[in-house]
């Protein structure tokens, strides 16, 4: 298995990265990105820690122990195990202050692998080349290196009131091709995390007008010849662990992909050319990413409880009626998102390939509710938290002997010892009212699939049409009769290797 000095040896391999105005030399030394580097590596190296040997790896057929990252789940033990590695990553990540690590960004690998077949079946101009070799080769690679496959689907945003404006933008297109491979250039606009990876892992969101040379599904290493990284400016406060000990972590980055006249062989490309085939993956080939979201946002859910606990309890209101009150909504809220969770992996079913998935509608729909109520407890636990969310001194000024007398009044309440309370202001300040934050939520609420498409993509699942199993109590409660072959809708008519990533239902 990988370490953390291995994966921070490999980033210093010449790959060109701007963030902000400044082009970095080495992701793994530079301030700006230094901190989520480390704490990437930090990823790996928990990996290698005895007590957790047993929730963080595994033994495969072969003899070797792997990271769980890698572990194909075939039952619904085996997918609750493995959602007890990913939870476990997450609380000693910083409660999920690494959306992107690499067991989430390598879990869009297994759409593919699940069922490769189709992906080169369904390919346009690949001159009849069986794909799925290079697809189980690169997954088998990864595997073996325990390589980081940042995600880079995200296209530039067009004019959508125009069809023809998608085949107009800069997005990400075949130039050419060869016998050896095909050549790309273009931009894919967001690719979170992709400055500190190993591989882009390119694929692509369809969209109205997409033209067949822009359905590009490969593998791009970070370093390959024309390929160029530019970020945002860096939320991290690099080196400030007390005052802002979330911010401090790192900034995980978005960052826009560039590239010019990229050679991509064709044992790194998955799928070409087909939008129609495209269009069953708004939101299948990110399915495991939105489950461990769904995961992720229990932990956060919990965090946030926790929190507004102990800052009401600090400063004496928590027994209140009209708090108490309040509190329970933060419950409640963790508690909802735990039952998505156990009631998802309670529900699943058997992929084509044999992996066990939970029920694609619970998890969606889950993470719809974390979204249309995050934004309203957020701004409740601030409120919660009063003054001691804003106002609070540094940690100089703590420790200046003239101030501290002042301070330690000031910050004492029933319970605690008032420097606990600075520690508390802090996260909340950190994850409630900084960049970083902020930059945090907005991830949330874009990570994959938005609120209003979550709630498309999902109600376009062969399982919610009215022509199949969900709408059978109504038609017999109404006295319709069974739904015959020509009134079957549209959801039913899309490819049966789209529906059976579903459910076992669907098909």
């Amino acid at each position: 298995m990988r370490t953390g000095r291995q994966y921070l040896d490999a980033l210093d391999d010449g790959r060109r990265v701007w963030v902000g105005d400044e082009l970095i030399d080495n992701v793994a030394t530079h301030p700006a990105t230094r901190a989520f580097a480390r704490l990437t590596a930090d990823f790996y190296d928990l990996h290698h820690r005895p007590d957790l040997e047993e929730v963080l790896t595994y033994v495969d057929d072969d003899g070797v122990r792997r990271s769980m990252m890698w572990f194909k789940n075939t039952d619904r033990d085996g997918l609750r195990r493995k959602r007890r590695y990913h939870e476990t990553v997450m609380r000693l990540l910083g409660a999920g202050s690494a959306p992107r690590s690499p067991d989430v960004n390598n879990s869009v690998l297994r759409t593919y692998v699940d069922d490769p077949q189709p992906w080169s079946d369904q390919s346009i101009g690949t001159d009849g080349r069986d794909l799925t070799a290079g697809i189980l080769d690169f997954f088998e690679e990864a595997k073996a290196g325990d390589l980081n496959c940042a995600i880079a689907f995200v296209d530039p945003q067009t004019d959508r009131s125009r069809e023809s404006a998608q085949a107009e933008s800069p997005a990400l297109r075949v130039v050419s091709r060869s016998d050896d491979g095909i050549v790309v250039t273009g931009v894919k606009a967001i690719a979170t995390g992709a400055v500190f990876c190993d591989v882009l892992n390119v694929g692509v969101f369809y969209r109205p007008g997409i033209p067949e040379e822009q359905i590009i599904f490969a593998a791009v290493p970070a370093n390959a010849p024309g390929v160029t990284m530019v970020s945002r400016e860096s939320n991290v406060r690099d080196g400030e662990t007390v005052e802002h000990p979330m911010a401090a972590q790192g900034d995980e980055l978005d960052t826009t992909v560039i590239f010019e006249n990229v050679f991509i062989p064709w044992n790194r490309v998955f799928h070409l050319g087909n939008p129609a085939h495209a269009s069953y993956y708004p939101q299948r080939v990110f399915d495991w990413v939105h489950y461990e979201g769904l995961v992720r946002e229990m932990v956060r859910a919990e965090l946030m409880l926790g929190l507004a606990l102990l800052i009401t309890e600090h400063t004496g209101v928590a027994q209140l009626p009209p708090v108490t009150a309040r509190l329970a909504q933060f419950a409640g809220f963790h508690q909802t998102l735990k039952a998505h969770v156990l009631g998802c992996e309670e529900e699943g079913f058997l992929t084509p390939g044999g992996t066990y998935k939970p029920n694609v509608l619970m998890f969606d729909f889950g993470r719809a509710y974390y979204l249309e109520n995050i934004a309203r407890l957020s701004a409740e636990l601030v409120d919660l938290a009063g003054r001691a969310a804003l106002v609070f001194p540094s940690e100089g000024q703590w420790q200046e002997p003239a101030l501290r007398p002042w301070l330690e009044a000031l910050h004492t309440g029933p319970v605690g010892r008032p420097h606990d309370r600075l520690k508390i202001s802090r996260v909340i300040r950190d994850l409630f009212q900084s960049d970083w934050g902020a930059r945090m939520a907005t991830f949330e609420n874009f990570n994959g699939t938005p609120l209003l498409a979550i709630r498309t993509f999902t109600m376009k699942r062969a399982e919610m049409s009215a022509a199949g199993p969900v709408a059978d109590l109504a038609r017999q409660i109404c006295g319709i009769e069974t739904v015959r072959e020509e009134d079957r809708t549209d959801y039913l008519t899309q490819a049966e290797y789209a529906r059976r990533q579903d459910s076992a239902a669907a098909v």
